[in-house]
């Protein structure tokens, strides 16, 4: 059984805003559609991975999604991650409630599908995937459509996960994945991303803006 895929994710002038002291407005809007893009061209080569889902309330995000060949869920602005990672699940169980679920904030531009896949595959019934990030946030969820589930992505969100799969009655199972984990939030990031090397977009982007603010200084 292939499985879907639920990427939450927000554009615009104020987002990564925690990366402002390295990129600016156009260069951080730029970067969220450059991840964004990366993460779709990887789950393109997985075999496992039937659908996706952009759940998002910045219209250029949702053109992007649609122009990759994926869903574009577009949200209400000022929702929150959480409830547009509910409301895309809650879409998809009305139409297949035993899909398997992987549910992904746009900002793990490293995203190897072998990766995800070694997770889809190591999730049973009653069992909930989670695999944390380096800070203590969470990376991905993994689990069926059509169990309800209290999605508490945000700083520190991993041991809150664990407390809503316990609230949800599924066992928690605790994945690694390198490529899961790492998410960009602050420039600290940006300098593993630009170190990253590959001729991923956003990378590259990175490491353009880089050279850019050397050459100025």
């Amino acid at each position: 059984m292939t499985a879907q895929v639920v990427i939450a994710v927000r554009g615009g002038p104020d987002a990564k805003s925690r990366c402002r002291e390295r990129l600016g407005e156009a260069e951080r809007a730029e970067l969220v559609e450059a991840m964004l893009e990366d993460m779709l061209d990887a789950l393109a080569g997985s075999k496992r991975v039937g659908r996706v889902h952009v759940a998002t309330p910045t219209p250029a995000l949702a053109r992007l999604a649609a122009q990759r060949n994926a869903s574009a869920i577009l949200e209400t602005p000022g929702g929150g991650l959480n409830a547009a990672f509910d409301n895309a699940r809650r879409l998809i169980a009305a139409q297949d409630p035993e899909a398997p679920l992987a549910l992904m904030p746009g900002d793990l531009p490293l995203l190897e599908p072998a990766e995800l896949e070694a997770a889809l595959a190591a999730i049973g019934e009653g069992q909930v995937g989670l695999v944390a990030s380096a800070d203590g946030g969470t990376g991905a969820v993994l689990l069926r459509a059509g169990r309800p589930f209290g999605f508490a992505f945000g700083p520190g969100s991993f041991r809150r996960h664990l407390a809503a799969a316990e609230a949800a009655g599924l066992a928690p199972v605790r994945l690694e994945a390198r490529s899961l984990a790492f998410d960009v939030d602050g420039p600290e990031d940006l300098d593993r991303l630009a170190a990253s090397g590959g001729a991923r977009r956003s990378a590259r982007l990175v490491r353009a803006a880089r050279s850019l603010r050397e050459a100025c200084t």
